[in-house]
């Protein structure tokens, strides 16, 4: 039960702690970290994402590590490859990933990693958002250890229930986050509208023009001082004497 609490914790500490304006990578090593404190046997963690079809590794705990992402990477295979591929949590022993992984299991060995436990991870990219059931996966969080027998099954299904949590957590704020540049975005194009409204209102008005005349008078001047037109129509609206004279 120790553990199941230590999980809920640690999850919950993330979620709590999580801000819509932290750096995806940046959190995703925060995960890392919490992963490798709250399970016995876990020496180091590396995340591994992948990008126009390319993983690479975006957060770890230990740089001296890295090596073993990237002995996947090279032979296009290994337990982390395949948790993100086919949507699986994959425990390896080093002897049994020799016969599987024959390059990844040397750098294992080079380095004194004996266990290695791969889940996948569901998280978006940069420019879209992926449906589970319809996309393949991003990604996995890979934890090693310098163990022989590390992670049993309970511990395995531990991590692997925390990562989903997880995936769904920045999922969720990855499009929190989309929302409001959406809506800032509006807001902006709203208040733009307006003001270039309210200008070309003022400018009809003091020089006699009609709209599409009064418009085509702000494109010039924007075109002649080179400022937007809504700085311009800003500049009017606020204060037309400034640019007509009392």
């Amino acid at each position: 039960m120790d553990q199941f609490r230590d999980t809920a914790a640690a999850l919950r500490e993330l979620t709590e702690s999580m801000r819509l304006d932290e750096p995806q990578d940046a959190l995703l090593e925060r995960v890392a970290k919490k992963v490798v404190g709250m399970l016995p046997g876990a020496d180091a963690a590396t995340v591994t994402l992948y990008s126009d079809d390319e993983p690479s590794t975006v957060a770890t705990t230990d740089e001296s590590l890295l090596p073993l992402d990237k002995a996947q990477y090279s032979a296009d295979e290994g337990p982390c490859l395949t948790a993100a591929q086919r949507g699986t949590i994959v425990r390896t022993r080093l002897e049994t990933a020799a016969e599987r992984w024959p390059d990844f299991a040397a750098a294992a060995e080079q380095l004194g990693v004996r266990t290695a436990l791969a889940c996948p991870l569901f998280v978006p990219d940069e420019s879209h958002f992926r449906r589970r059931d319809t996309e393949p996966l991003s990604g996995a969080l890979n934890v090693w250890s310098f163990e022989e027998n590390a992670f049993d099954p309970v511990e395995a299904a531990l991590v692997a229930m925390f990562t989903s949590a997880i995936s769904a957590i920045v999922l969720t704020a990855s499009r929190w986050a989309a929302a409001e540049r959406q809506a800032e975005t509006l807001v902006a194009a709203l208040e733009t509208r307006d003001a270039i409204a309210t200008a070309k209102g003022i400018v009809m008005a003091r020089l006699e023009l009609n709209a599409e005349e009064a418009f085509r008078w702000l494109t010039e001047a924007s075109q002649h001082t080179n400022r937007k037109i809504r700085e311009i129509s800003v500049l009017i609206a606020e204060d037309p004497g400034t640019v007509f004279g009392s």
